[in-house]
């Protein structure tokens, strides 16, 4: 008795699923009846969740996008301007001349990940900085520059010992 008289038998389908921009991990896709069915019973759903692959420049943080960068301590001191990498391949050039502090961040807005739901609007870039201090300097055992790292470290020291704002003779 062959399996199609008994009820039994293999066949194959090809499901799509198209990603949509700014599908977030987790994200569930269900193709219903399209599973394993037995005799007696319902066909049984096909479900997928959505995994994120890591990139090796963003990190995401919602509809977010996190970039990590690296800069010495005298541009952090002085200014910069530097390339920033965007999503779809572009750079663009972000200047910055605030004093830079070791968790600084800028954000660049709109140029994070497309919003699923409304795919006309985007999350944000924020660009955090790490800053890069020498380690071999003879200054590197200054207690000056210790207390300057930790004012710029911790704000919370900045409190303690006030930078005047204003020249006074």
């Amino acid at each position: 008795m062959d399996a199609r008289k008994r009820g039994i038998f293999e066949e194959q389908e090809i499901l799509t699923i198209n990603v949509k921009p700014g599908w977030k991990k987790g994200t569930k896709i269900t193709f219903e009846e399209k599973g394993n069915e037995r005799p007696g019973t319902y066909r049984e759903d096909i479900v997928f969740f959505i995994s994120e692959k890591r990139h090796h420049l963003f990190r995401r943080e919602g509809d977010d996008l996190e970039l990590a960068v690296e800069i010495p301590l005298l541009k952090a001191l002085t200014g910069f301007r530097i390339p920033v990498p965007l999503l779809g391949g572009q750079v663009v050039n972000l200047t910055v001349e605030d004093i830079v502090y070791p968790g600084y961040e800028k954000i660049i807005t709109g140029q994070g990940m497309p919003i699923s739901k409304n795919p006309l609007k985007r999350g944000n870039l924020k660009i955090k900085f790490q800053v890069e201090f020498p380690n071999n300097s003879p200054m590197i055992n200054d207690p000056r520059l210790l207390l300057y790292y930790r004012v710029l470290v911790d704000q919370s020291l900045s409190s303690a010992f006030p930078i005047p704002t204003k020249c006074t003779n």
